[in-house]
């Protein structure tokens, strides 16, 4: 039986990782557009192991209601049987935005990553300074108030300090 995200208390997160994600945040963000990555990894009880940054195929938009970013259907698909095929579990999907980092109306709506527990990252200014996670816009994805029949899922935003606590930079 897999346990809950919602168990997560502790995240290792490799820096290469990182790297990677950011790379692909500040090369979309030199372009004037949102980039987005996933981590993924395996759980033990409390603690998750990110394996890997899935940058996905994705279109950029630029509109006259602001910027976003997409991924297609067959892309997704592909996603969750590389998921499947390397039991790998979705923790969280990080995206930049080009200032201050807050998770849209938007965000909200068309979230990759599903399960409760689960991570939404934002990060500021098209990833321009070094990648840090108190700097991030973190939130979580909750039942909350748990105690409403027919509550439906919510993104909780984490105090940045809870959110650099929960997420440990680690070599290799």
């Amino acid at each position: 039986m897999k346990v809950s995200l919602t168990e997560v208390t502790s995240v290792m997160l490799p820096r290469f990782v990182v790297t990677r994600t950011h790379a692909q945040l500040a090369a979309t963000g030199m372009r004037g557009l949102e980039g987005m990555a996933l981590w993924a990894g395996v759980q033990e009880g409390q603690l998750f192991h990110v394996r890997e940054a899935i940058v996905p195929q994705q279109q950029g938009i630029r509109s006259d209601h602001g910027l976003a970013v997409t991924v297609p259907g067959p892309e997704l698909q592909r996603i969750n049987m590389h998921l499947y095929k390397s039991e790998l579990r979705l923790l969280a999907q990080i995206h930049s935005h080009p200032t201050h980092a807050f998770h849209s109306e938007t965000d909200d709506e068309y979230a990759i990553a599903t399960a409760l527990g689960a991570f939404s990252l934002v990060v500021p200014d098209f990833a321009r300074d070094p990648f840090s996670i108190a700097r991030c816009a973190t939130y979580r994805l909750t039942s909350l108030p748990w105690w409403k029949p027919g509550t439906r899922p919510e993104w909780k935003q984490v105090d940045a300090r809870a959110a650099a606590a929960i997420f440990n930079i680690v070599e290799g």
